[in-house]
């Protein structure tokens, strides 16, 4: 696996955490590993290997699969179409982030989907 599978990992790792409200210090405590440890799993530095994520997957109740599940490459779900009509920089910018967070939005709805 390369470092973007486990940056991947671990961000679904803490999707699921955040979902089930469970934090990484309980996930940590089950484990028996450290915090810190646990940090940079879920940060995608520190390699795991596929006896780790069998783990995890037990402790959070979830298939492996949902773990290794790698998204591509992000693409907007929606079209704002009226972008091209505003002017103001600012606005523009406001528009940008609000795209993105519906983005991330609608991902986690088809991710909770699929399950």
């Amino acid at each position: 696996m390369n470092n973007t599978i486990f940056k991947q990992v671990g961000n679904n790792i803490q999707i699921i955490l955040t979902r089930q409200g469970k934090t990484q210090q309980f996930l940590a405590e089950q484990l028996c590993i450290s915090k810190q440890v646990m940090n940079k799993i879920i940060s995608g530095t520190k390699a795991i290997n596929v006896a780790e994520i069998s783990k995890i997957a037990g402790v959070l109740n979830v298939s492996v699969d949902s773990l290794l599940t790698v998204e591509t490459e992000q693409k907007p779900m929606h079209n704002l179409s009226f972008m091209g009509q505003v002017e103001n920089e600012k606005t523009k910018e406001q528009i940008k982030i609000l795209q993105t967070v519906i983005d991330e939005i609608l991902m986690l709805e088809d991710y909770a989907d699929a399950k």
